[in-house]
Order: C-alpha cells, then structure tokens, then sequence
C-alpha cells in the first residue's frame, strides 16, 4: 500500500512537473532571434499578451514579470543586453531587436495580434515609452521609474563616455549625456545636473505626443536613482495636453526608485493597482 502511494505521488509530481514545463519556454538568440523566458497563459481564450522589459541589471527580467504572469497573462520577458549573444553592457540597442520580440509575442495562438501591453521598469521604462511612441499595436505601457528622455547608455567603466542607449535604423537615437556641471553626490545628483544642462534643443526628448497607448507612469517619492517623479509629470503634461486623460502618473510617498518592490508583492494594495493598470485604459 506504501509502495503505491508513493508511486501515485511520483506520477502526480511528474504530471505537475511536464505541466509547469510546458507552460514556459525560454527563447534563444539561434533559435527565435532574441533572448527571453515566455509564460503561456492557461485561458482557452486570446489575452492581450505582455511584453516585460527590465532595467540596468541586464538578463531576463523573471521578477518584474512574476506578478504578471500570477495574474494570468500571457508574457515575454525580454533580455536586450548582458545575456548570451547579446551586448554585454546597455549602450546602442536596437529597437528593431524589440519590435521583432513583439511581433513574436502578438503572433503566439494565445495573444490577440493586433495589440500589446509593454510593462518595463527604469531604463526599461525609457524603453517602453520609446516603443510607444513608434508602435501604435501597443495598447497600454505601465511603467516604473520613467524618463521623459533618451539617455546615454551605461558603461561599466565609468572613466569612459557612452553613446546612446538606444539605435533606430542603424542610427544613434539623440541622447543626454551625463554632464554634471559641479560635484556629484550619487546618481540623483549625476542624472539631476545633467537634465538641466542640456544642450541638444530637445531632440532627446521620447516623443510621447505620438503615443497612441494609455499609459500609467508609478514613481517613488524617494527615488534615489533619477528623477523620475519630475520626468513623469512631464510626460503626462505633453500627453494629456494632446490627449485628455492618455497618461496617468501615481507617486508614491516613501517609495524608492522601484516602490521598494512593494507592486510586486501577491496581495498589497499596490500590486492590486499594478495589475489593474495592465488593462484598465480609462483608468482615472
């Protein structure tokens, strides 16, 4: 009797195991074109699917994309750089790179084809709001810890001067470098003095007037990295003067530069809205 118990729990583990394997699919820069980890949803109906996009820690972003994935969307979670055969520092991405990801994702049985969710946090978020502006099949962008410009990429060396983040075309997008005009205390202080010393007329700014998606903008108030509660009020304000209600920005007071992960806990009152956020478009 023991020993068919234990039999029982074997095949049943094994069951649950094939269950869990086929539900997830890691994608190779050989085999699809990109890197990535995609979470098939269970529904037996078509789902807007998400795309996950993470910040300067590089690789698949699977933290960012767990709450998303609980909730029962279909999601990519894209690697654009610091995986194999990808850069190995975020400088000069393309573009191109990810749109490729996401007609992939619109194209699967389980999506619907003709739009998509971008979800990205920090540099991500750049990212996200930079793919909007150019891809109008994007839906709704939740994104945390925005820029309202294109910066310069992220080099270890510090000692050297990076290029643009991102390329378009086989062109460098239009940039702020990082530019500080006196002493620098953190990465606040280097990215605050750089914004207000500009000198490229605006050209790096993401032309949000062109986003055609809803988009939900979440800043901490402590957010020790960018300024980003000020670089989201001024995507909202260019939005929402074209388009009323397009952009939403939530601040939360206390947050640091990724809301202490509290948006990622199953439960809290801000993972509730973060989920919410994916598909509520009119949702002030």
């Amino acid at each position: 009797m023991k020993t068919q118990t234990l039999l029982i729990y074997f095949f049943f583990s094994l069951l649950v195991s094939f269950s869990c394997e086929a539900s997830t699919r890691s994608l190779k820069i050989e085999d699809d074109g990109f890197v990535a980890t995609y979470y098939s949803s269970a529904s037996q109906e078509r789902k807007v699917g998400v795309l996950v996009l993470g910040g300067s820690e590089g690789g698949v972003p699977e933290k960012l994309a767990s709450p998303i994935v609980e909730a029962g969307f279909p999601t990519l979670a894209l690697a654009y750089f610091k995986e194999e055969g990808l850069p190995p520092e975020l400088e000069r991405i393309p573009l191109e790179y990810v749109i490729q990801a996401m007609s992939w994702l619109k194209s699967q049985p389980e999506t619907t084809p003709d739009n998509i969710i971008v979800v990205g946090w920090s540099k991500g978020a750049e990212l996200s709001l930079l793919l909007a502006s150019k891809e109008p099949s994007i839906s709704n962008v939740v994104a945390i810890a925005p820029s309202s410009v294109v910066w310069a990429g992220i080099l270890k060396d510090w000692s050297k001067v990076p290029g643009s983040s991102w390329t378009y075309d086989g062109q460098d997008l239009a940039f702020v470098p990082f530019n500080p005009s006196g002493e620098v205390n953190g990465l606040l202080d280097l990215y605050t003095q750089s914004l207000e010393n500009r000198a490229d007329n605006g050209k790096a700014n993401i032309p949000v007037q062109k986003i055609s998606a809803d988009v939900v903008l979440m800043t901490g108030e402590n957010d020790e990295i960018w300024p980003s509660p000020t670089m989201a009020e001024t995507v909202c304000e260019k939005m929402n003067a074209r388009t009323k209600r397009k952009c939403k920005h939530i601040n939360y007071q206390g947050a640091d530069h990724l809301l202490n992960y509290e948006f990622l806990k199953e439960g809290s009152d801000m993972n509730q809205t973060f989920i919410k956020m994916l598909t509520n478009h009119n949702n002030h």
